[in-house]
């Protein structure tokens, strides 16, 4: 009876509480979020910055962090990202804008109109930087008061985004120890610190490359515990862990309790079981999509990587720098400060 109550079994994501390790509550963030979290991450949650301590069960505690950078939390109901092939058309239509109507006409392509209605942006864009062809992958490094931006531009995807950002700041952190904050949307990615990046012609490509990527991906990021959260969905539909009966559910904290305790096992004893490799190709497939990750690096390491210093911010950056200030702490409204950063690049 209990295998045909697992029969078609579809597991969802948990909410998990987030308390000080006092013991007071501060809110629910969800698990696939905080799972990937390392000791000592800063993140913003409930207008303060927490560093994040441990998990226990489906409890993350956390302490008040007096650190200025903070790593903005995302949630699955906005993550639907670029496709593979919908990012492709997007960099090849980056090729399409520089020719101008009349050329398109002669070719026998009809003229697009998005491209004429953005055209003042692209010619901002080019001024104050470079708008990137499809074989160039774009980067901006921009001083200013909040620190040093990095800007990145492979127009993959926000779930390749946020796995590329902390792998390269876990790679640049060899070089020198620094500390990111990171942000991130659809079309590119930022990493700001409070001191310079190191990060030029001489090494850049070095910091692309797939060469030992799974290895990054581990330490960058905390696999084990994504692993662990995942472990708990594949033992609920194998039948390991049972659920309890129609209208008696039991609760989340009591499936990762007693998940956990089989990942443990596992891990000590038969840390190669089908069931583990699974756990972890599933983090590295649906949270981490390794394999565009893995195809996006090389596509780069194909690609001419530039390299730019604009003065201020630009129009590829800007939506990226308005995500990140949605979690800053100012008494100004964020329509206030975006409608300044706006009137700065007009002026432009």
């Amino acid at each position: 009876m209990r295998h045909r109550l697992h029969i078609g079994t579809i597991v969802s994501e948990s909410m998990m509480k987030v308390k000080f390790m006092s013991g007071g509550y501060i809110g629910v963030i969800e698990e696939w979020f905080i799972s990937r979290r390392e000791p000592g991450d800063v993140f913003t949650l409930a207008g303060r910055n927490l560093e994040f301590v441990m998990i226990k069960d489906m409890t993350a505690y956390v302490r008040k962090s007096n650190k200025k950078k903070s790593i903005v939390p995302s949630w699955q109901g906005g993550r639907m990202p670029l496709s593979a092939n919908l990012g492709r058309k997007l960099r090849e239509t980056f090729d399409r804008k520089s020719f101008s109507r009349q050329q398109l006409i002669h070719s026998g392509a009809a003229p697009e109109i998005e491209l004429e209605v953005l055209e003042p942006l692209f010619a901002l864009q080019e001024k104050l930087s470079v708008v990137p062809k499809q074989n160039e992958l774009l980067i901006e490094q921009i001083e200013t008061k909040d620190g040093f931006h990095l800007f990145v531009y492979p127009f993959e995807g926000r779930l390749v985004h946020e796995a590329m950002a902390a792998i390269l700041a876990y790679r640049i952190s060899r070089i020198r120890p620094i500390t990111f904050s990171f942000a991130m949307n659809d079309y590119g990615f930022e990493l700001l610190s409070d001191q310079p990046v190191p990060l030029d012609d001489t090494n850049v490509y070095e910091l692309f490359t797939a060469d030992n990527l799974l290895l990054d991906i581990q330490r960058s990021v905390n696999s084990t515990e994504m692993a662990r959260r995942k472990f708990r969905d594949i033992a609920v539909i194998g039948g390991l862990v049972f659920q309890g009966f129609p209208g008696e559910k039991k609760k989340a904290r009591h499936l990762q309790a007693s998940a956990s305790l089989l990942f443990n096992v596992f891990s000590e004893y038969e840390p190669g079981h089908v069931l583990m490799r699974q756990a972890y190709q599933e983090v590295l497939d649906q949270q981490m999509e390794e394999v565009r990750l893995r195809d996006m690096l090389h596509r780069i390491q194909q690609s001419k990587i530039i390299l730019t210093f604009p003065e201020r911010l630009t129009p590829f950056c800007f939506p990226i720098k308005v995500d990140s200030l949605r979690e800053d702490l100012s008494s100004e409204k964020l329509e206030d400060r975006v409608r300044k950063m706006q009137l700065q690049l007009e002026n432009e």
